[in-house]
C-alpha cells in the first residue's frame, strides 16, 4: 500500500505545521509515503520550508495558485494507490490517516473519504456537506456545537460531499475523473465528490476518526481575488439539481438521510437550548426574588435604626 499526499502552499509556516502533524497522523512506513507540493511562494520563502514529516517530501511543481489545476497535475505525478488531499492550514490528529485509509478499504463503495474539522476553539467546522433547498452547499452544523458532540461522533456515515481541505481518493479514481478546472475560486471539491456518486456509482463517506483543526479558508485568504463566486455557486446549484434529477433510489436515499440526521440533530440542539434559557430564566427570576427580599429587609432594619436615634 502506498500513500500520495498531495498539498498546494505558499506558506512555509503553514505547510512545516502541517507536515508536522503527518508523522503521528499515519503508521505507514517512510518507503509507503511521499508528500508532493505545488509551491505557489516565493523563491526565497520556499528555502525555508521545514519538513518534519519523517516522509519523502517533494516540490513537485511551482505553479501560479489554481486549487483545482494544481492538485490535478499533483495527481498526474503521484505514484501512491491512494492520494490524500489536505490543505496547507490543517493540522492532523493522531492516525487520522490511518482511520481514512480504513474507511475507504472497509466501508460498502467508498469512493471518497472525509474528516471531522474544528476551529482553534473547538467548534466543528466539517463533519460533511449537504444541500439545501437551492441545491446549494454548505457545511452541516458548521460552527454550531463542538467538534467532540456526540451529533458528529460515532460511526461512519454516508454524506453527499466532503471538503477538498482533507479528502482521501483511490488514485486511479481520481485519475478518471480529475478535478473540474473552469472554477474561478471553489467548488471543484464538491463537484468530484458529485462525480464520484454519478459517474463511478460509489459513495462519499464521513469519517469522524479523521479529525484536525482547520480555520476554514486560511489558505485562500492570503490569494488576491478569492472571496466568494456566484458562478461557481451557480455551477454547482446546477450540477447538484441535475444529480438529483438523475440520481437512483439509493442515492436519493442517502441525500435524504443526511439531511434527516442533520435535521434531528438541529431539533435536539434546539431542545437543549430552550432548556438551558429556561434554566437561566429561572436563575434570573430567583435572583430578582432574593434581591427584592434583600431590599426590603433592608428597608425594615433603616426604619428600626431610624426609630432608635434620639431626635434631632
Amino acid at each position: 500500500m502506498r500513500l500520495s499526499i498531495l498539498v498546494v502552499s505558499r506558506t512555509p509556516t503553514l505547510l512545516k505545521r502541517m507536515l508536522e502533524s503527518i508523522a503521528d497522523a499515519t503508521t505507514l512506513p517512510s518507503k509507503d509515503v511521499e508528500i508532493l507540493c505545488s509551491w505557489n511562494g516565493e523563491a526565497e520563502a520556499e528555502k525555508t520550508i521545514e519538513n518534519l514529516s519523517g516522509h519523502e517530501f517533494l516540490i513537485a511543481q511551482r505553479l501560479p495558485y489554481h486549487f483545482a489545476s494544481n492538485l490535478n497535475g499533483l495527481a498526474d505525478l503521484a505514484n501512491g494507490e491512494f492520494l490524500l488531499l489536505i490543505n496547507d492550514d490543517v493540522i492532523l490528529d493522531k492516525k487520522s490517516i490511518d482511520e481514512a485509509i480504513k474507511c475507504l478499504i472497509n466501508e460498502p463503495h467508498a469512493g471518497i473519504v472525509g474528516g471531522r474539522l474544528r476551529n482553534n476553539k473547538g467548534q466543528l467546522t466539517h463533519a460533511g456537506i449537504l444541500f439545501d433547498s437551492r441545491h446549494s452547499p454548505y457545511h452541516q452544523l458548521d460552527q454550531m456545537l463542538p467538534a467532540d458532540s456526540n451529533a458528529v461522533m460515532g460511526a461512519n456515515k454516508i454524506v453527499p460531499a466532503v471538503t477538498g481541505a482533507l479528502m482521501l481518493i483511490r488514485r486511479q479514481h481520481y485519475l478518471d475523473l480529475h478535478m473540474n478546472e473552469d472554477y474561478k475560486i471553489c467548488g471543484e471539491d464538491v463537484e468530484l465528490c458529485l462525480d464520484v456518486r454519478h459517474r463511478l456509482q460509489l459513495k462519499v463517506w464521513y469519517c469522524p476518526a479523521t479529525s484536525g483543526i482547520h480555520e476554514a479558508e486560511s489558505t485562500r485568504q492570503q490569494q488576491d481575488n478569492q472571496e466568494n463566486n456566484t458562478e461557481d455557486l451557480c455551477r454547482l446549484r446546477m450540477l447538484h439539481r441535475q444529480f438529483t434529477e438523475h440520481a437512483n433510489k439509493e442515492q436519493l436515499r442517502d441525500e435524504l438521510l443526511a439531511s434527516s440526521l442533520e435535521a434531528e440533530n438541529l431539533r435536539e440542539l434546539e431542545i437543549l437550548r430552550q432548556q438551558q434559557m429556561n434554566y437561566w430564566q429561572g436563575q434570573s427570576h430567583s435572583l430578582q426574588l432574593t434581591r427584592l427580599r434583600q431590599e426590603e429587609k433592608l428597608n425594615r432594619l433603616e426604619k428600626k435604626i431610624a426609630m432608635l436615634q434620639p431626635n434631632q
